[in-house]
């Protein structure tokens, strides 16, 4: 089971509905290989009644080869020899090639057998329901089962517009049927829902007729207890005293022109004898509200109106009066001894809307579920004036409430005239927040509401529903805190809706696949651990999502690591800590306000990416990805790391390990020493300069932008990750969209950037600015993913903003980017200024160069690259011609190029290209003894002559450089050379084992 649990977990995160989760492809290729030899019968018992192909399943029914299925279907007390579920029905749900098997009566002589062949069908079928509902004897038998389907049966032999979807379990339970469990494990309520699951509640007309007909025997136990009546068939009603559930209904023409028809008093009086009453359902009757019929059943249990009226409704009474005066004439006859134990409430567009006011609810102490249904927003005003602190509904679990928009016809009498009271519009949710153990609340159609709120819902909400097929007003939606809502459904039209706060709940799925909600700019769901995906209404596969504010943290259970104040995250702040205020991308002085646009994403899983690919930001962000434990130590640093601080006057550098230790680098005691002297001889301006050549001691800061730009944070918790379960980590699509800066840093879930991409997926990255990447040592191949698709014409433009490239200890990387094809955009890379390299040593190349990328690299200012092991050509060239059949590759801005520590780099430039720097000024070079030319820095043949440029480098490679001559600007003569006296350290000229 754990291999089945794994794809529903993967299934979870994709966002797949269970109603839509298919077969998995190797499981059925496995059952295909085991079945394909063999001669099998299969035995299908296919109670949902919807075809099913068996193929898809790796099951190969073939009849003419003994591969053959008996298939039966719509069990759960269905039979098929009707009109309804006929032969005809059952085989085209089979299929032809199958063989369907149903309980056909036409076959049987005797009306005896066909009664006795039903019985022991519905009692088979009986025990099977009552197994699968997980509930032992004897709380659980097949006797109550077939006693709460009898009931179905005989009470909808009269009433037809019962919701048994809403209220079976309601019925079962409140009538008596069922009850606790009784060594006190499960409730009644429990034992009810696992029946309803269990048994099929759409009983047709004809199924029921069967039902009563062939349990006669059981009938006669029940026919006095559950009544129910039509008024056409019976005016005058006879209640029996032993009666537990008491349906009535007007029908036809008994119906008045005001929808309703009144109990006689005879009903009247044979309710009042019914004490026994547990269960009252009145659909379209008029009785008096303020001396209802059924007033003194103090057992009453379940009480439904449904297009009930007042008899009594004189004119002299209105409004807030009016229900003063039914509340007293209720309080004063028996003191409501009906509404003190019931369980169950349900009006449905009957206005006796008293009944919600707080004294009624207090009354109603022990009431576990309230039903709704009216005209407008009505109900919710009188929920108002029995909410907040005051309010006493100890043991309400559920509430729901069905709204109709407002029309003209609402107002307006049968008669045409007015009414001459209004529905009033509320725009506010009423205060439930003491309604301590209130655990469901469904909101249908209350479509004038504008904001549900945190603070006035109870903290023991665990599910909540709004449907809105209207255009709704909501704009702001809030169950901050409420740590025990799992299920929230939203459907319909929220047009407006600006703001969704999910934090601190336990919800796994937020589910907006059904909500239209163009105006959507702000989602949080801090401290949402259980979240494993979010599902979209995406009407195109290109379609996106476009978010002021986005704030995930599925890493906590608490929504407090967020700072509302700064709208910046503890653990945000935190690793803003840990970096220099220098280096990182928060570093230029500008914090958060609470006016910025800004995406927090902080997961425990990365698989949660995957409900964000489609998202997109319209300002441009900052962006910064590390993970929650931060730095692993301080051995892995790096040079990248090491900061100017000062002791006694003096900058010193930090020196750190490039690889393992500083002890393995010959070259590490030279680079501190080049650093601390250009940094003793720098001042005043020159000293600005010195710090941005030498930007090896730290990546200068991400460049200023408008304050409406976004900020990102991106978290992944991956100390508990597996290096399999990080395969595939894909980032949301506004990384490599929207990106302006780019911050990657200690990150084991990140494998590439942004991962695994979809084929269509344009990675051009064409926003990005500003780039750091450090301390990711499961980045393996290219570290930015090249797409999958390219062009017709083959010529994309790729980072064609890009001007800051800093990457550092990248363990495993071969590449910072690489694309199979030669063609590529002449813009690509065009404004580079600043690529830094350290500790990758399986490097193998930077980025590509190629022919087609005519203006790559105009604006390189500064080339560093240090201790990459394997590092063979720092730009890939497509070009395989001599050196003297090919122009040379112009670095017009070029001016300082710093390598150390690359003992196979043959080329700057790859393969035979050649290079032009004509503003070169600084060279700095150790350990990198393969390389054997440098750039042509042709000089000036008129007007004054500039400076040569400085090269600082062993003399034993300087004399092994290879040089094209005078004329073509390439000659030593260009450059001034110097040469440290402790460039490389002293070797053993014999073997040690002499």
């Amino acid at each position: 089971m754990a291999f089945f649990d794994e794809y529903d977990e993967e299934d979870d995160f994709d966002g797949v509905k269970e109603s839509a989760r298919g077969a998995i492809s190797h499981v059925t290729n496995a059952i295909m290989k085991e079945l394909s030899d063999c001669r099998f019968l299969v035995v299908l018992n296919n109670w949902r009644g919807r075809y099913i192909d068996l193929w898809d399943v790796g099951v190969p029914v073939i009849r003419q080869l003994s591969k053959r299925v008996l298939w039966s279907s719509r069990g759960r007390f269905w039979t098929h020899a009707t009109e309804e579920h006929g032969e005809e029905n059952v085989e085209k749900l089979a299929g032809l090639r199958d063989v369907a098997i149903f309980a056909d009566l036409l076959y049987y002589n005797s009306y005896e057998a066909v009664v006795d062949s039903i019985r022991h069908t519905l009692y088979a079928e009986a025990e099977e329901v009552a197994k699968y509902t997980g509930v032992p004897g004897p709380d659980m038998s097949p006797k109550i089962v077939m006693e709460c389907i009898l009931y179905m049966a005989l009470i909808g032999n009269n009433v037809r517009n019962i919701s048994w979807e809403h209220h079976a379990s309601n019925y079962w339970v409140c009538d008596g049927i069922i009850k606790d469990e009784i060594n006190g494990g499960r409730s009644k309520w429990e034992i009810a829902d696992a029946l309803c699951r269990n048994v099929n509640l759409d009983l047709c007309v004809w199924c029921a007729e069967t039902i009563r007909e062939v349990l006669i025997a059981e009938q006669q136990s029940c026919i006095n207890r559950w009544v129910s009546f039509i008024y056409e068939n019976s005016k005058e009603v006879q209640v029996p005293s032993q009666a537990t559930s008491f349906f009535w209904t007007a029908a036809g023409q008994s119906i008045n022109h005001s929808g309703t028809r009144t109990l006689e008093a005879i009903m009247s009086e044979h309710l009042e004898r019914s004490s026994n009453l547990r269960v009252i359902h009145l659909s379209h009757c008029s009785f008096s509200f303020s001396s209802p019929p059924f007033l003194s059943c103090s057992d009453l249990r379940f009480l439904l109106l449904d297009h009930c009226k007042d008899k009594d409704d004189a004119q002299k009474y209105h409004g807030e009066e009016k229900e003063c005066h039914l509340h007293s004439q209720c309080h004063s006859q028996d003191g409501g001894a009906c509404f003190q134990n019931l369980w169950v409430l349900d009006l449905s567009y009957t206005d006796w809307y008293c009944l919600l006011s707080k004294d009624m609810l207090d009354l109603m102490a022990n009431l576990r579920e309230l039903n709704v249904k009216g005209v407008s927003n009505r109900s919710m005003s009188h929920l108002h004036h029995c909410s907040g602190a005051g309010s006493n509904s100890r043991r309400l679990l559920k509430l729901r409430v069905v709204a109709e928009p407002n029309n003209e016809d609402e107002n307006n009498g049968v008669d045409g005239g007015k009414n001459q009271e209004v529905s009033p519009v509320v725009a506010s949710f009423p205060d439930l927040s003491s309604w301590h153990i209130l655990k469901t609340i469904v909101l249908d159609g209350c479509g004038d509401l504008e904001q549900v709120g945190c603070n006035a819902l109870p903290l023991s909400l665990e599910s909540f529903s709004l449907i809105s097929n209207v255009p709704s007003k909501v704009k702001k939606i809030s169950f901050q805190g409420h740590t025990k809502l799992k299920i929230l459904v939203l459907r319909g039209l929220f047009d407006i809706l600006v703001e969704l706060d999910m934090s601190g709940t336990t919800i796994k799925t937020l589910d907006l696949s059904e909500v239209q909600a163009k105006s959507l700019r702000r989602l949080f769901l801090l401290g949402c651990e259980k979240l494993n995906a979010i599902r979209w209404q995406w009407k195109e596969e290109d379609e996106m999502m476009w978010l002021e504010a986005l704030c995930i943290d599925t890493t906590t259970q608490a929504a407090s690591t967020w700072n509302r104040e700064d709208n910046k995250s503890y653990k945000q702040e935190e690793a803003t800590r840990r970096e220099d205020a220098s280096e990182t991308m928060h570093g230029n002085g500008r914090a958060v306000t609470s006016g910025s646009n800004y995406y927090y994403v902080s997961l425990s899983d990365p698989r949660l990416f995957r409900s964000l690919v489609h998202h997109r930001h319209d300002k441009g962000l900052h962006v910064e990805i590390s993970s929650t434990g931060g730095r692993r130590g301080s051995s892995s640093q790096g040079i990248s790391n090491g900061a100017c601080s000062s002791s006694g006057g003096k900058k010193q550098v930090r020196a750190a390990n490039l690889h393992k230790s500083a002890a393995s680098n010959l070259y590490a005691d030279a680079i501190v020493s080049i650093f601390n002297s250009k940094m003793s001889q720098a001042g005043g301006a020159d000293r600005d300069e010195a710090s941005v050549s030498m930007s090896i001691l730290h990546c200068p800061p991400a460049p200023r932008y408008p304050p409406d730009l976004g900020h990102c944070y991106i978290s992944i918790q991956d100390e508990t990750q597996t290096k399999q379960e990080t395969r595939g980590t894909t980032l949301p699509s506004f990384v490599h969209k929207d990106a302006k800066t780019l911050h990657l840093h200690d990150s084991l879930s990140i494998t590439s950037l942004p991962g695994p991409a979809p084929a269509a997926e344009s990675l051009v990255w064409n926003k990005l600015q500003w780039c750091r990447l450090e301390r990711c040592p499961n980045i393996e191949g290219a570290v930015f993913t090249a797409p999958s698709s390219i062009r017709a014409d083959g010529y994309d433009t790729y980072f064609s903003s890009l001007q800051t490239l800093w990457a550092s200890q990248l363990l495993m990387a071969r590449y910072i980017w690489d694309l199979s094809t030669p063609y590529l955009g002449a813009f690509s890379f065009a404004r580079l200024k600043l690529l830094h390299i350290d500790s990758c040593p399986r490097l193998a190349h930077v980025l590509p160069l190629y022919t087609s990328i005519k203006f790559g690299c105009r604006y390189l200012e500064t080339l560093e690259i240090v201790c990459c092991g394997e590092l063979r050509e720092i730009f890939a060239s497509s070009s395989d011609m001599e050196p003297h059949h090919q122009e040379p590759r112009s670095f017009p801005r070029l001016k300082r190029i710093y390598l150390y520590d690359l003992p196979m780099l043959q080329h700057i430039c790859g393969g035979h290209s050649r290079m032009y720097a004509p503003k070169l000024k600084t060279v700095k070079i150790r350990g990198c003894w393969s390389l054997k030319r440098l750039p042509a820095v042709r000089r000036a043949l008129r007007g004054s002559t500039p400076p040569l440029p400085t090269v600082e480098c062993e003399k034993d490679w300087w004399d092994s450089l290879q040089w094209d001559g005078e004329e073509a600007g390439h000659h030593p003569s260009h450059y001034k050379p110097t040469h440290s006296a402790y460039y490389k350290k002293a070797l053993l000229r014999t073997s040690v084992l002499r």
